[in-house]
């Protein structure tokens, strides 16, 4: 051990080993300076941050000038969604967020809107009430008001067509109208709709149509829709039926 101590006493009084002794305690040091507070201010400018801009309802060029103004790169993705709120070609969806901080240069998605969503109206010529009904909640579509219409060789009950046509373009949600056959009218009449009608204007109306007057029931308007006393409710058989003539039709009306 006394040994190695005199070999080492002896190297280090040279100048060349101190010299390295030295140099190698420098670079010590400076390693450290740089791990511990270049190297983190360096960083640190390069990943600076900004606040990510709100870009939802804007068009293509505003939403990618607000981006390039905050720092930021804007990558349009190619499948768009449907919107009922955010025109076609909007920017529907971004990510990362609006309000979220995010490194300064990065890439901000966005989602254009596709608009309002359109469907093409079913052929539903030839199918049942029931069936329509069913094809049109498929296709996104609410089965609006039942018309009943002639038709000498479409059995009654089964639809003549819709309106809008089929093969139309509407918006999902919208309302389509069906028409139903009412089978063979030769020689029937269309009962009209009196619901709201005074009970005495529609005396006349009957007698023009070839009905007749039937049985009637007084009852309290269970919807209080505020009609008057006399008012027709309902009738029976219903409106919209084709019926021959001298047919008795029942009111229920306002008591």
């Amino acid at each position: 051990m006394d040994k190695v101590k005199a070999v080492w006493a002896k190297l280090t009084r040279r100048p060349v080993v101190k010299a390295l002794l030295i140099w190698a305690v420098a670079l010590i040091f400076l390693a450290f300076i740089v791990d511990k507070i270049v190297m983190p201010v360096f960083a640190g400018h390069l990943t600076s941050t900004e606040i990510v801009p709100n870009l939802e309802g804007m068009d293509r060029a505003a939403a990618e000038a607000a981006l390039a103004e905050a720092g930021f790169k804007a990558e349009w993705l190619e499948e768009g969604r449907y919107s009922a709120q955010v025109p076609a070609g909007m920017v529907l969806v971004q990510m990362p967020k609006a309000g979220r901080e995010a490194k300064v240069g990065r890439t901000v998605k966005l989602t254009p809107s596709l608009g309002l969503r359109e469907v093409v109206i079913p052929d539903l010529r030839g199918t049942s009430q029931k069936q329509a009904a069913i094809s049109l909640s498929r296709a996104g579509l609410v089965q609006g008001e039942i018309v009943k219409g002639a038709h000498a060789s479409i059995p009654r009950g089964v639809v003549i067509r819709t309106i809008p046509g089929a093969g139309d373009k509407v918006r999902i949600g919208d309302t389509v109208k069906v028409v139903i056959s009412a089978g063979a009218t030769k020689g029937k009449i269309l009962l009209p709709n009196f619901e709201g009608v005074p009970l005495d204007d529609v005396y006349a109306k009957l007698e023009t149509l070839g009905f007749v007057v039937g049985k009637i029931k007084r009852i309290k308007d269970p919807e209080d829709r505020g009609y008057a006393p006399g008012t027709v409710l309902e009738t029976f058989p219903k409106y919209g039926d084709y019926l021959p003539p001298d047919t008795k039709i029942n009111f229920v009306i306002v008591d």
